[in-house]
C-alpha cells in the first residue's frame, strides 16, 4: 500500500512535476487530468501520485524552490478534501499532513528486522551519543551492552512505547437509496413499471461529465426529448420505501454485462471518506465521483454507489 494524493499545478508545468516526482525513485504518476472542483476555465490538471515513502515531498519541494519567486500557485489534495498550497506549508508540516491523512498506509508498512532473533547484533554508524563506527549488542540479560573498544552512552535510547490498540474500522450504511437497472428503451420502461407496480415518478436526470446526475427541471417530452437529442438518462421511479433507478443504455444495445447496474447506499461521511479512500487505495475501478458520491465497480464485479447522507437530490 503506498500513499496517494493528487497534486495540482499548471498545465504547463506538469512535465516538469512528473520530472520531480520521478527524482524520488519510490514515486511514480499513474494518472493526469484536468483539475476538477475548481470551475471548466480552470488551467490546472491534477497529477494523481503513489508513493512508498514521502521522499516525494522533498522533490517537490525542491523543484518548487527552483521556479524562483514568481512560482505559480501550486497545492496537494489530500484525500479528505484539503488543498494545501505548497507556498503556505513548509515541508515538515505537509508530510504532517499527508500522514494525518492516512494513517492506513504507516501501519501497512513493513517493519524490517522485526523478524530477527533478540540475540542479533545491532550496527550503528551515527547517532546522538553513539561514537561513529560504535556498535551495540544485546547481552543475556536483555540489556544494551557496548562493543569491545567502543564508548556508548545509552541515555538517548527511547523507552519502549507501549503497545497501542488500534481502532475497530467502522462501516455504517445508513440506508438503500435505489436499486438501478439498465434498459435499452427508457420511456416504454417508464411506463411499464409506472403502471405494472403502481410507481410514481420522483424525477428523470442526465448523467454529467464525471457521472454525477444532473436532475431535468421543468417540462420533458419524450418525443422532443428524442428529435433533439436530449433523452434523459436516468429515470426514478417510486413505492413506498423502494425506489427504482432505470438506467438508458440505447436502443439496440446488447445487455452483456447484465440488467442490474448498481446498488445506491447512503453513508455517514466518516464511512465515506474511509471507504474512499480504501477504494482508491485497492485501485478500484472508479465509475463516477462527486462532492458526496462516489461510484466504482467492486472485485466481483458489482456496482456500488456512495452518498453521504443529507446529500440533496433525487433520493432521499
Amino acid at each position: 500500500m503506498a500513499y496517494r494524493f493528487l497534486l495540482e499545478v499548471p498545465a504547463t508545468l506538469a512535465t516538469e512535476a512528473s520530472v520531480a516526482v520521478d527524482e524520488a525513485s519510490d514515486a511514480q504518476v499513474i494518472l493526469v487530468r484536468n483539475s476538477h472542483g475548481l470551475g471548466y476555465d480552470d488551467p490546472y490538471v491534477d497529477l494523481t501520485i503513489a508513493a512508498h515513502s514521502l521522499r516525494v515531498v522533498e522533490t517537490l519541494y525542491d523543484w518548487f524552490d527552483s521556479l524562483g519567486a514568481s512560482r505559480p500557485d501550486i497545492r496537494i489534495v489530500l484525500h479528505g478534501g484539503d488543498r494545501l498550497a505548497l507556498e503556505a506549508h513548509d515541508r515538515g508540516a505537509m508530510i504532517a499532513a499527508i500522514r494525518r491523512d492516512q494513517p492506513w498506509v504507516e501501519r501497512s508498512i513493513p517493519k524490517i528486522g522485526e523478524h530477527e532473533d533478540a540475540d542479533t547484533t545491532i550496527a550503528y554508524t551515527e547517532g546522538a551519543g553513539l561514537r561513529e563506527g560504535a556498535d551495540t549488542r544485546i547481552d543475556a540479560a536483555g540489556g544494551n551492552a557496548p562493543a569491545a573498544g567502543g564508548a556508548l552512552d545509552a541515555s538517548w535510547i527511547a523507552p519502549a512505547v507501549s503497545a497501542v490498540r488500534e481502532p475497530v474500522r467502522v462501516v455504517t450504511l445508513r440506508a438503500l437509496n435505489h436499486v438501478a437497472v439498465n434498459v435499452t428503451d427508457l420511456a416504454k420502461a417508464e411506463r411499464f413499471y409506472a403502471d405494472f407496480f403502481t410507481m410514481d415518478l420522483l424525477g428523470r436526470a442526465r448523467r454529467g461529465q464525471r457521472g454525477a446526475y444532473q436532475p431535468i427541471d421543468g417540462d420533458y417530452r419524450w418525443d422532443e426529448a428524442v428529435r433533439t437529442g436530449t433523452e434523459a438518462d436516468v429515470t426514478f421511479l417510486a413505492n413506498g420505501p423502494f425506489t427504482l433507478a432505470l438506467q438508458r443504455v440505447g436502443r439496440g444495445t446488447r445487455m452483456e454485462r447484465g440488467i442490474l447496474d448498481h446498488f445506491s447506499v447512503t453513508v455517514d461521511a466518516t464511512t465515506f471518506t474511509t471507504l474512499k479512500a480504501e477504494i482508491l487505495m485497492r485501485g478500484f475501478d472508479t465509475l463516477a465521483t462527486a462532492e458526496t458520491a462516489f461510484t466504482f465497480r467492486d472485485p466481483f464485479g458489482i456496482a456500488w454507489e456512495l452518498t453521504v447522507q443529507g446529500t440533496p437530490g433525487l433520493t432521499p
